[in-house]
């Protein structure tokens, strides 16, 4: 008897201990979602609001200035009804509040949940977004807050809000199986699991959540560490963002559970974090290539510090300090520069480069075959045709192109090679084209690069490269052809007009005034707020300095179409109507404080040995450093000197000792297979060096080697 009933314990306990486990589960994951919900809004900013929304809630528990039955894609106006009971479910709940537990709030939370559910037709959107992410969530968190509160939520009414819960496209399918979307959707059926103790939808979430963070030839992380969404679009902020948000949420609410995230997930997204998302922030500000339509939004370059904060606190101790610089930068407790290392990046996958200098970041950003150029959708980004023809960003404190965009000349793109086309079509809702160029890529040692677009679209051509030395940019452009009738013009800058302009025609600089100015024999320097821009021959410059009109609307239809005036500094090279076989060479000088340091930059070393249509080669002296971009299997000579490869490629040799030097190559079609061979001879030694060109995600990065010779 003794052994039955020691044996009845056991079971009992091993069936008993899995449950208690999972309860207390539940109660820690629900107590965690209660604090992130709750606190997203201080007392007296929730108090605040609150006090607007109780005033003008009408009887019925509905909002009088909110159309309930508009379908709007955007800005939906019903989603505003939920959005305003979490807001006063918040004030009801704090502690400090002055709705803290009052009985007349409690009744209108109720009132306002019921008029609800009591809409018929019920509310819908014809973006799937706002009822499978936006609504669920909403009401998630409401039902959780409520559960805290002295007076619920009656039974009958949170199962009527709950099937709210459940109106979500497939996350096992194409939108809801996508990047940030799966995760936003995990969030709230975690919400619903946790509400109505389902242990089996717990699972699911979590292990949906979990097999997204991984290293994807499709939507997400990529292997190079940047973000694609809606197809192989560069996306490292904006969706990219709310994906690191999702993922984080995730892994506070499921931490000490029996579903946390292992430590190699971790890792991963800690890569993502530190090597793609904060390598494109300079300051407090984004590169404006990262976030697609967002670009179309107030505000939307700037950013804060509280998502790395949050990946900071789920991170390993050893990237804390990483992190900390990377804060306080973000929220200007230290120069934009502080704690940056010199690195240049190519993301190869993305089709983008980055160089980073502590006192400055330059990027370029391109479309290839392989990618998607900048997509317009939801009626943002009306105007973006160019923004991945060779885009730059060229920064010192990150704020140079905030809140430009309304005032830009979208046909002068920085950095671009396009038509002066004055009347830019808008373009249609949810455009988003492929690049049609193969030869797209970049090759880098992770302190310097080489990138290269050749462009063949909108009737305009052009062979264009970046030479990412230190601190000097060498931008080359050859075979530049045009069958338009508008001019076609390469755009070196167009940023706010801060401070002086500074123009040298030899070696004198003379302040210039506001207005137009054509150089039509050539300029040797142009200086504008902290930036130097040379030129090596005689090349018919252009100079606006004055100012430029716009709206929101313009490019956000979603926008105000107020007139927004702002001074701009626009900078370009007149290519004339239909060019053949032009070209254009100048070099960046970026973050120096005045133009006498500008021009004391030495400029005299770096080296333009070709700009042909075969090859562009660019020597810098001060490290027996050169760039080379083969565009055929050809050879190039100089001096004492010959290199030699057996297919397209990009090359990169820097001197390491007396008789040691390295050799970097990368194939940017990545499509061809085999061997690269290059033949060197340098100095009179040659020498003949093989490299295996990488495969699949791999495909277009780098691959090394060192030689002696």
């Amino acid at each position: 008897m003794k052994s039955f009933s020691f044996f009845f314990a056991c079971c009992l306990t091993l069936f008993v201990s899995p449950l208690f486990a999972q309860q207390e589960d539940f109660k820690v994951i629900e107590g965690r979602i209660f604090s992130e919900y709750h606190s997203q809004y201080n007392t007296g900013a929730a108090d605040k609001e609150s006090s607007n929304y109780l005033a003008s809630m009408a009887d019925n528990g509905s909002w009088p200035d909110l159309n309930y039955a508009s379908k709007s894609m955007t800005g939906w106006p019903a989603d505003k009804h939920l959005k305003r009971l979490g807001i006063i479910s918040r004030s009801y709940i704090k502690s400090k509040s002055k709705y803290f537990q009052d009985p007349e709030v409690h009744a209108k939370i109720v009132k306002g949940l019921e008029y609800w559910t009591s809409l018929s037709p019920e509310p819908t959107s014809d973006n799937w977004w706002w009822t499978s992410i936006s609504v669920p969530k909403e009401v998630g968190g409401i039902l959780i807050l409520m559960r805290r509160g002295k007076e619920g939520i009656c039974k009958p009414l949170e199962n009527k809000m709950l099937e709210w819960m459940n109106k979500y496209v497939s996350i096992y399918k194409t939108p809801g199986s996508d990047g940030s979307n799966l995760t936003d959707i995990a969030q709230h059926m975690i919400m619903q699991a946790v509400l109505t103790e389902n242990s089996d939808l717990l699972k699911e979430a979590v292990d949906v959540t979990s097999k997204s963070i991984k290293i994807s030839n499709g939507e997400g992380i990529q292997r190079d560490f940047s973000f694609h969404a809606h197809g192989p679009e560069l996306y490292i902020h904006g969706y990219g963002r709310e994906y690191l948000l999702g993922i984080r949420n995730v892994a506070v609410y499921v931490k000490d559970t029996q579903f946390e995230f292992s430590k190699d997930q971790i890792a991963l997204i800690s890569n993502f974090m530190r090597k793609g998302y904060l390598n494109v922030i300079r300051g407090k500000y984004i590169d404006y290539a990262v976030i697609g339509r967002g670009i179309a939004r107030s505000n939307n370059t700037r950013t804060n510090a509280s998502l790395v904060e949050q990946i900071r606190d789920i991170d390993i101790d050893e990237h804390r300090a990483e992190y900390d610089q990377a804060i306080a930068r973000i929220n200007e407790d230290a120069d934009p520069g502080a704690g940056v290392k010199p690195s240049n990046t190519n993301y190869w996958r993305s089709d983008y480069m980055v160089h980073n200098r502590p006192e400055f970041m330059v990027s370029v950003n391109n479309a290839s075959s392989r990618s998607i150029r900048t997509e317009s959708g939801n009626g943002e980004n009306l105007k973006g045709h160019w923004l991945t023809e060779g885009a730059m960003f060229i920064a010192m404190r990150g704020n140079e192109y905030y809140n430009i965009f309304p005032n830009w000349q979208w046909y002068r793109i920085p950095g671009t090679t396009t038509p002066e086309n004055k009347n830019l079509k808008k373009r249609t809702n949810w455009h988003a084209k492929s690049g049609n160029a193969s030869f797209v890529g970049g090759v880098s040692d992770g302190l310097n690069g080489v990138s290269v677009y050749k462009m063949n679209d909108y009737e305009t051509k052009a062979q264009k490269s970046w030479f990412f030395f230190d601190d000097i940019i060498v931008c080359l452009g050859t075979g530049i052809f045009g069958d338009r009738s508008e001019k076609i013009g390469t755009t070196l800058n167009q940023v706010h007009l801060r401070g002086d302009v500074w123009v040298a025609k030899d070696s004198n600089f003379d302040k210039i005034p506001k207005g137009l100015q054509e150089y039509k024999d050539g300029v040797k320097w142009v200086y504008h707020d902290g930036v130097g821009y040379y030129f090596p021959s005689a090349q018919n410059v252009v100079l606006s300095a004055q100012v430029q009109k716009g709206s929101w609307s313009e490019i956000n239809s979603n926008s105000s179409a107020k007139t927004i005036e702002a001074e701009i500094f626009n900078l370009w090279i007149d290519h004339g109507s239909n060019p053949k076989y032009k070209s254009y060479e100048y070099m960046l000088t970026p973050g120096v404080a005045d133009y006498q340091t500008a021009s004391s930059k030495p400029v005299d070393k770096i080296k333009i040995l070709s700009n042909k249509t075969f090859a562009q080669v660019v020597k810098d002296e001060r490290k027996d450093l050169y760039g080379m971009v083969f565009y055929e299997k050809a050879s190039f000579e100089w001096d004492n000197n010959k290199v030699s490869v057996n297919q397209p490629s990009l090359i990169q040799l820097q001197r390491v000792d007396e008789k040691t030097w390295k050799i970097h190559a990368a194939e940017p079609t990545q499509t061809l297979k085999g061997n690269l061979v290059v033949s060197i001879r340098l100095e009179g030694v040659d020498k003949t060096v093989t490299f295996k060109l990488p495969e699949g995600d791999l495909a277009g990065s780098t691959v090394s080697q060192t030689v002696e010779f």
